[in-house]
């Protein structure tokens, strides 16, 4: 794991191909934009344990039915 200090208006370049830029900096958080290919897939951390709850919810619900 790489970890890093930026500030506001600096940015991280991925394999030449994905930046990430800090565009806002408070107490305890950071906001940051993210320019990548469409070919990649970025979401937060905590949106894929929810989807995946959903799809086990969903299956289940399936399962039921049939």
């Amino acid at each position: 794991m790489l970890v890093l200090k930026r500030r506001k208006g600096e940015e991280i370049i991925i394999n030449d191909e994905i930046r990430i830029f800090v565009t806002q900096t408070t107490d305890g958080s950071c906001r940051l934009a993210i320019e990548a290919p469409d070919c990649y897939r970025i979401r937060r951390a905590e949106l894929a344990d929810f989807q995946e709850s959903i799809i086990q919810k969903t299956a289940s619900a399936w399962q039921i039915q049939q």
